[in-house]
Parts: structure tokens; C-alpha cells; sequence
């Protein structure tokens, strides 16, 4: 091997470490952008609020009032089977209440 072969292959070494390291920053830059978005309440930091509004912008959030009785059924059975917090979860999202409204809304359902 001649020198210039090894300092292609050492290049070639230097090249991949970098490739690398840039991807490793790369997901890095995007967790942080994630993090900034949800510690400003941004919608894009939550993916089920992304995709409610790519699938129908125009609608707004159901409140409680407004509950299909399939999901009031959903809930009374997460709710009575233990399961409040999934409860919770099932609630903000087809509803957009914030993380209070539905967790007394929850809580108003105890068995």
C-alpha cells in the first residue's frame, strides 16, 4: 500500500466518524426543537393535535357537553376498569380539552 492509499483510507475513516457524528446531532437539533415547541404549548409538539388538524382543520374541539355516547362508554368502562389516566388521554384527544378540564371531567365519573 502506497502512501496516498492510506490517506484515502484514513479520509474515508475521518469522512464516516463525521457522517456519524452529524446524524447523531441531526436527531439531537430535532429533540430540542420538539422540546422548545412543547414547552411553548405549540400544536406541532403534540402529534394526535398535528393530526386532528391536518384531518379536519376547520372543526372545533367537542367539549364534554358534546361526548358521542360510544366514547361516554369508552370512558365509563376506562374509568371503571382502573384505567383513569388512559381515561384522561382518550379524552383530550377527541375533545382538545387541556389536561385539567379532562382530568375533572374524568374525576366526575368515579364510580
Amino acid at each position: 500500500m502506497d502512501r496516498a492509499e492510506v490517506w484515502a483510507l484514513i479520509s474515508l475513516l475521518i469522512s464516516i466518524i463525521l457522517m456519524i457524528r452529524l446524524i447523531g446531532l441531526h436527531a439531537r437539533l430535532n429533540e430540542l426543537k420538539y422540546d422548545i415547541a412543547r414547552l411553548e404549548g405549540r400544536p406541532e409538539a403534540y402529534p394526535a393535535a398535528k393530526q386532528a388538524a391536518v384531518d379536519s382543520p376547520a372543526s372545533p374541539p367537542l367539549s364534554p357537553m358534546e361526548l358521542t355516547s360510544e366514547l361516554e362508554e369508552r370512558l365509563q368502562h376506562l374509568v371503571t376498569g382502573g384505567k383513569r389516566i388512559e381515561a384522561i388521554k382518550v379524552l383530550r384527544e377527541a375533545t382538545g380539552l387541556s389536561l385539567k378540564g379532562a382530568k375533572d371531567y374524568v374525576d366526575t365519573m368515579r364510580p
